[in-house]
């Protein structure tokens, strides 16, 4: 864990003997389980290590960077992962900032039942997943609650703003890493952000640690209110993205 050592000095980040040995606890953890049931595409410790816990910390520097603020996070904020997966990139984030109150949701119930076991196991306070769909999430009494919406990897920019914005209260902002930047994928989501509530998309490129590949989070600000409609049922903003024709 000494390279998680290093790559949280290197992005500014406090952390305990305490948070390392969580670190290490919930990679073993992931790695293990994820010889029996598909919870990952990483097949190594030191995958796991680099491109799932160092790259979920980069969102801490990018919201830092974002807030203009480094104790924003230890504020009393309702945080919800969306899409989460195995826990990425909430959980690590959540070793560091116990006191965020977190909402992990995704479709898989497996994967579920492993984040359940993980804060069965960690005895981790103030979180609580659920097995859900976005689009169902956005028209519950869930829709525009949370402070945040993390999210990874869960779909192109003009299908993720219509299953995130409508789940963030007014003055929230849903931060996503994307890779390289995603150029095409801005310009889709115009129209359709601007729907939603959302007046600029901020981006945000974090580089640190060197080694791995850089990542472009993008982010967007709620200024108002989602109209009713959004998000769509289940399935139609993958399958059919509002995208503003030419």
């Amino acid at each position: 864990m000494e390279k998680v050592k290093k790559s949280l000095l290197e992005l500014d980040i406090d952390f305990s003997n305490e948070v390392i040995e969580k670190l290490i606890f919930f990679s073993n953890k992931l790695f293990e389980t994820s010889k029996n049931f598909n919870l990952t595409g990483y097949k190594s410790i030191d995958e796991i290590v680099d491109f799932l816990l160092i790259r979920s910390f980069r969102y801490i520097k990018a919201i830092k960077n974002y807030k203009n603020n480094n104790l924003y996070l230890k504020e009393n904020l309702h945080v919800l992962d969306l899409g989460t997966g195995a826990g990425i990139p909430s959980l690590p984030i959540k070793f560091i900032y116990p006191d965020l109150d977190l909402k992990l949701v995704d479709s898989s119930e497996k994967k579920c039942e492993f984040i359940e076991e993980i804060i069965s196991i960690m005895e981790l306070r103030k979180i609580n997943t659920q097995c859900n769909r976005a689009e169902l999430l956005g028209v519950s009494e869930e829709r525009e609650k949370y402070d945040i919406v993390l999210t990874r990897a869960l779909a192109k920019l003009p299908t993720l703003a219509e299953l995130s914005v409508p789940l963030l209260r007014v003055g929230g902002f849903v931060i996503t890493a994307k890779g390289e930047f995603p150029k095409i994928e801005l310009e889709q989501s115009k129209y359709i952000t601007k729907i939603l509530g959302i007046k600029k998309t901020d981006i945000i490129l974090i580089e640190a640690p060197k080694y791995l590949p850089k990542d472009n989070f993008i982010i967007w600000k709620k200024n108002s209110k989602t109209p009713k409609g959004y998000p769509r049922r289940n399935g139609i903003p993958k399958k059919n993205p509002i995208i503003k024709k030419k």
